[in-house]
């Protein structure tokens, strides 16, 4: 199996690449989107989302080389395709939404209908947002959607799956599975300082799932909780 899997040098798509490696033995493609060329004005015309535009794309860059690097020499070998994102490869109108999960997908059905790849992997988890307004449990759902309607409507074989939905992932789960070295090698901050912040959101739903596993509680106690909020 060829598959192909979007990486932000963030914690979940990590965690995803790493249990991709380390369960399976599909032949991986990574791919970082490089978005040097993603002017303000690009963006704004086109409603280009979820970019984290607090960080530097260098820098996001520079970890996700370092993350596969990691991988390949301690789980097995994965290659990389860095792809330039600019205007021409971004869609106009609601229906288009432009994010990561979107792009990568539109990317990856061409190696799909060629037969050069398998399955796509879209890294969308359930996340605890409690954080920031009380404890609700928010869905990256439009980008998914779209993800979804783009593969159906343009894809002639293949999968697409939805890995950490699937599984009922959540932070916790990657703070204790993946190894330590490649844990601290992620980056989930929205400050553009180059350590951590410690405060932001992001940071703080990062120590909430490592301190809900440093005390104990089970996947299972997990998810009844991040309910509870709901």
């Amino acid at each position: 199996m060829k598959t192909i899997i979007g990486n932000s040098g963030g914690l979940d798509s990590t965690y995803a690449l790493w249990k991709l490696l380390s369960s399976t033995d599909d032949e991986v493609t990574v791919v970082l989107l490089n978005t040097d060329d993603l002017t303000t004005q690009i963006k704004t015309k086109f409603d280009v989302r979820s970019f984290n535009s607090s960080q530097s794309n260098e820098g996001r860059v520079s970890r996700v080389r370092a993350i596969v690097e990691w991988l390949s020499a301690n789980v097995r070998p994965c290659t990389l395709a860095e792809v330039n994102i600019d205007a021409s490869v971004l869609k106009r109108g609601v229906e288009y939404p432009n994010n990561p999960q979107t792009i990568i997908v539109d990317w990856a059905i061409s190696k799909i209908n060629a037969n050069l790849a398998d399955k796509i992997v879209v890294t969308t988890e359930r996340e605890n947002d409690g954080f920031s307004n009380g404890g609700t449990i928010a869905t990256r759902a439009p980008g998914a959607l779209a993800a979804r309607d783009r593969f159906a409507d343009n894809a002639t074989r293949g999968q697409l799956s939805f890995m950490l939905l699937d599984m009922g992932y959540h932070q916790g789960m990657a703070a204790r599975e993946m190894p330590a070295e490649l844990f601290a090698l992620t980056r989930s901050c929205d400050s553009p300082a180059p350590e951590p912040c410690g405060t932001c959101f992001k940071c703080s739903k990062r120590k909430f799932f490592a301190e809900a596993v440093a005390g104990g509680k089970s996947d299972d106690e997990v998810r009844t909780y991040i309910a509870s909020k709901s």
